[in-house]
Formats: C-alpha cells, structure tokens, sequence
C-alpha cells in the first residue's frame, strides 16, 4: 500500500484514501475479485486509477458512455497519467492507431465500451496489450434487475477470458440492490469476492419529498431562497425548456439540457455549470454519469422517478464535497398514477415490436436473412413516421429490442460528423499539393489525416468533439470549413444529430422469437420499480433508512434525523429542506434567537424546533445565548 499511497499523493495530492478505496484498493493489489460499493460522489475511480498506476502494463476499464470515457481521460491526461479510450466517436484509423499504442505500452488506462470487446479486432489485440486489471464500471449495466440494463455487459467475462486470462477483475457501481449485486457478480464469475461497501448513506444530504398542488409556483419559491448552484429534473425536453424559461424569467440564469441538443452545446452547458459560470441547469436524465460539480447544494425533482436507483443517483449530484446540500422531490397525487400510464403504454407488445423491428431493418436495407455489416445512423423520427406510431413509442421499441437481444443500439450521446472525399488518394494528395490558400490547406490536410484514406472510398463517421479538439478550431469554424468544401466539391459530408445507431444483432428475422411473457417481463419490473419509489414518497419513517434498506443495508437507524419525516417528528414543520439549510449556514456565525428570525424571515415558533434539532444532533452549540455552528 506504500507504492498506492505515494501514486495518490503524486497525481491526486491526496494524504490518506477515504474510508473503503484502501480496501478496495489493497483487495486489487492483492489479487482478489472485488466488488465495490459506493455511494455517488463516493470515489469508486480512484479504486481502479491508483491500482492501474501501481500494476505492470494496462488497467482496462470498461464504461457505458462515449461522454463518460472522454470526461475520465481527460482528467486523467490533466493529471499527466497516459490514458486513452476506444470507441465509435474515433475513426477506423484512429481506433487502429490507438489499439496499436497500446500494443507498444504507452498508456495506463485503457477505456471502452462493452460492445467493442468482442469485435475480431479487440480480440486479437488485447493478449498483446499487458492487460493486468479489468475494471468494470457502472457495473448495475449488467442486471436485468438494473435501471439500466445494457445485455453487451453480461457478456464482458466470456468475451475476455480466454484472451486475458491472467487478468485481476473489478467491478464497480454505485447503485445495487441485493438482487442487482448477485447479479452483477454472478454475471462475472466472481468466486469469492471481496465486496467492498460504505453503505449508501449521505448523511450530509437532507432528504426532502415536498406535495405541491402547484408545482411551478413552489419550483420559484425554492430556486429563490437556495443557496449556490443547483439541478432541477425535468422528465421531457419540452419541460426542461419551460422550466428553464421560468426560472430565467424569474431572474435566475438557467439554462436547459437535454439529448436534443448538439452535442457541442451540452458540452459547454457542462462545463459552465461545473465551472459556475451558469447557477441552474433543467435537465433531463441524460444529464447523468460522470459530472462532478462537488459544490452543487441542491437538486429538485419536478416530476416523479421511474426508480429509486434513478432518483438516488441523480438526488447525488448534490454535496459531492460533503458539505449539506438539498435533493427534494415535488409531488402531487397524480404523479404515480401518470408515471404508470407511461411505463404501461410504453412499453410495446409483440405486435408493436414486430412492427419496429421491420420497419427499422427496411430502413437499414436489410432484407429477411441478410446480415448487417455495420451499425446504421437512424432518425427515430424516419421510422416513427413509416411506421405510422408516435417517435417515443420507437425509441422505446429500440430499447426493448436491445433488451431481448435482437438490436444493438446506441442513443445519440454525442453528435458524430461523417465525411467522404471525393477524389481518390491520388487526387487528394495532388489537391493538397495544389492549393493555393494555406489556410485551406492546412484544415484539408489536417482533416484528411484524422479520417485517413478510408475517406476516400467510404463514408468515415468520427466524434464532433474528437474533431474540434484534434483540428483546434470552434464548431463554427468546422461547419464553415466544411460547407465551403462540399461546395467545392472536394467532399460530403452529414451528422448523427438526433441519430441512434442502431443494428440487427444477427440475419434480420422474419418473426421475433419472443413470448408474451418476455414482452412483459421488463415491464413488469419497471412497475415493481415505481411502486418501491411510490414507497419512498408515501413513507411515515425516515427516507434515509428507507433508501439504505432499499438497497440492502441492514443495521440502519431508524431517524437520521435531518429529512423531512424526521423533522416533522421533531415539531420543525412548514420549512422546506433549503430553509433549514439556509439556517445552518447563517450559523458559522454566532446568532441570537432573535438575530435569525431577523436574517431569515423565519417565525420563532418554526426557527425553535429546527434549533433544537441541530443542537441535538451535535452540529450547532448553544453558548451564552447565541447559537454557532460546532465547527465553524
């Protein structure tokens, strides 16, 4: 553990792990499978980053998102840590050039997708890159009992035992019941593991469910008085918008966020939020995995979750630096009910399926018994319209589909530009050559070695972002340029905007091998999921014991004492999370009673019982009169 200590002082500057990462850590070094479980914002990537930097050769780690790996490798690379990812917002060229790279050692950290493990061409090269650890992140991917099932990653074992053999193995995830752990560890084969848990406690989160018969007019309210930046969930991109507009018109920036949007547009969304430029982002869920903003204080929920998986791990985004922070949840009675109406009627029977499935192989060309050679680029809105069926009924076919096996598809999570030169190599070489304007040769000349010769005899679909960063130009510039060449006709090029990837995972069938009762297992499950989350809202006791349980923790205290349950218990009624965490702030100062009825606006009758509380509770002293935080 001395060389462990040294790597995570030298790159990360930290003294000492958190509590668990050094025995996730010291598991790893030793060899055992292990399976870690951390809350959001817990530290599950220092649990592989640190091993990977004190093992021989490569740590492998296998991650869901395109987003995802780009955000860990470039703060890896930041770090000064060799890193890399492998995955379709790459060139065949680049992909080619990397796996090539890790061939000849030169990176750490090796990030890709689980699809890609089983291509002939990651199955011949791994048993050449010196791969000593797997990391399997986002673990929960792998179970059918998941929110977020992904069949690529049941497959991760079979496909890299028998070129890695020697290979340690990890698994991590941040949100695992009982059911989705057994899975994930049967799935991989774990033996005998080492589970490595900090339980799913937050204590410095005050969890909130607040009934409001007029939502917006309560969103105001509290977006008003909270304190710093915040999320605010929206289950549509239409009631991102709206909400957005509100609350700028309300006087607080906000901006909204979704799938909708280009890529490069989320991108920067991202990092003004992280960087505080922007205080409020709505949002939809694909504001997910991997963005770290450790001072977010709150999170609202403005409609109902499907899970509680999904509600927690959104809720976390908030006080990822351990500070109180605030996700609270609007409710009204008809909620559950709309959210089951959803779940019912999205959820496609065979016929509706069948009807998807044809209609997505005619749009891919594919006849009965054809094999597809590669993923194809498609609008859900193409097909919907063939199909003569409203576009979320499609996207959600699609998914379905991919659960049973039978497409393999990948959500637009980043735009991807392809470009096809018309000139053969010869003539792109003489055009280079020729040209007069060195600005224009220069972009050429850049953009014809990032997609590589393959350009010129087929379309080559490369990451926007890939593009922009690798030729270091705006996005602006790039649409530009590559206008001006299509009207030169040196090129065509088109863009994956709103586009889902999607292919046949085997000869297109005439008739889906799928029963009634698979149509509607999954189904099933989502509705056994929103009534456990029906149970989080409508509980009596503690939410925190209710979400520690839910996750499989046993010896969990019945009052956490701070969530809104436990309050109205304790008499601190009609304040809402953000109010009571505006009155422990006010407390790093000394105040009188009468001090912070004045800076809160707060009633005697409502400050007293929340005072008692945090004196209680050990985080606010009474001295001399005046009340102070105990560490201030």
């Amino acid at each position: 553990m001395r060389q462990a200590l040294e790597v995570l002082k030298r790159y990360w500057g930290y003294d000492a792990f958190r509590p668990g990462q050094d025995d996730a850590v010291r598991a790893v070094l030793a060899g055992r499978e292990t399976l870690v479980l951390f809350p959001t914002g817990g530290g599950k990537s220092l649990c592989f980053q640190v091993p990977a930097l004190v093992l021989p050769g490569t740590t492998l780690v296998v991650s869901p998102l395109v987003a995802l790996m780009h955000d860990q490798v470039d703060a890896l690379i930041r770090a000064g840590i060799p890193a890399t990812y492998v995955n379709s917002s790459l060139s065949r060229r680049e992909i080619e050039q990397r796996l090539v790279n890790a061939r000849n050692g030169m990176y750490k950290l090796l990030y890709v997708a689980p699809e890609r493990l089983e291509s002939s061409q990651f199955q011949q090269d791994a048993p050449n890159m010196g791969i000593s650890l797997v990391a399997v992140d986002e673990a929960h991917c792998i179970s059918e009992w998941g929110h977020e099932f992904r069949p690529p990653y049941r497959r991760i074992r079979t496909a890299l035992d028998p070129v890695l053999p020697g290979a340690r193995w990890m698994a991590l995830t941040a949100t695992a019941t009982p059911e989705v752990r057994k899975d994930i560890l049967d799935s991989l084969g774990f033996k005998n593991p080492v589970v490595v848990s900090k339980g799913f406690g937050r204590p410095n989160l005050k969890w909130w469910v607040l009934p409001a018969s007029n939502k917006d007019e309560r969103l105001l309210s509290m977006v008003r008085k909270a304190p710093g930046s915040g999320l605010i969930y929206a289950g549509t991109r239409k009631g991102c918008a709206d909400i957005a507009r509100r609350v700028s018109d309300a006087g607080i920036p906000c901006v909204p966020y979704h799938a909708g949007l280009e890529s490069a547009e989320r991108k920067r969304i991202q990092e003004d939020w992280v960087a505080g430029r922007i205080p409020v982002v709505a949002a939809t869920n694909a504001f997910g995995m991997g963005i770290d903003k450790p001072d977010c204080r709150w999170v609202i929920h403005y409609e109902l979750p499907g899970s509680l998986e999904a509600y927690y791990q959104e809720a976390g985004r908030a006080g990822r630096d351990g500070n109180p922070a605030f996700p609270t949840l609007l409710t009204r009675p008809s909620d559950v009910e709309t959210a089951r109406r959803r779940i019912s009627n999205g959820y496609p029977d065979r016929t509706r399926l069948q009807l998807v499935y044809d209609t997505t192989c005619d749009a891919l060309h594919l006849a009965v018994g054809s094999e597809p050679e590669e993923a194809g680029w498609l609008d859900a809105a193409d097909v919907a319209k063939r199909a003569g069926i409203p576009v979320p009924q499609v996207e959600t076919a699609w998914r379905s589909l991919q659960t049973h096996g039978l497409l393999a598809v990948e959500s637009p999570d980043e735009d991807r530009v392809g470009i096809r030169f018309v000139p053969d190599l010869d003539g792109m070489r003489d055009w280079i050559a020729r040209q007069k304007s060195e600005r224009k040769r220069d972009f050429v000349d850049r953009l014809f070695r990032l997609v590589g010769p393959d350009s010129t005899k087929e379309t080559v679909w490369m990451g926007e972002q890939v593009l922009l960063e690798d030729l270091a130009i705006t996005r602006n510039a790039l649409i530009k340029g590559l206008r001006v060449l299509e009207q030169d006709r040196l090129l065509t090029c088109s863009t994956t905007h709103g586009r889902w990837a999607v292919r046949p995972t085997s000869a297109r069938l005439r008739k889906l091998p799928l029963t009634k009762e698979d149509v509607e297992r999954h189904r099933n499950r989502l509705l056994e999921k929103l009534e456990l989350m029906q149970g989080y809202v409508d509980t009596p006791g503690c939410r925190t014991a209710y979400i520690r349980r839910y996750f499989g923790e046993t010896e969990v205290p019945d009052r956490c004492g701070f969530c809104d349950r436990c309050l109205a218990v304790s008499g601190a009624t009609g304040l809402d999370a953000t109010r009571i965490g505006e009155v422990e702030a006010l407390l790093r100062k000394p105040h009188t009673l009468v001090a912070l009825e004045t800076a809160t606006g707060i009633g005697r009758e409502g400050l007293k019982p929340v005072l008692e509380l945090l004196v209680r509770e050990g985080r606010v002293l009474l001295v001399k009169g005046s009340y102070r935080a105990a560490k201030a």
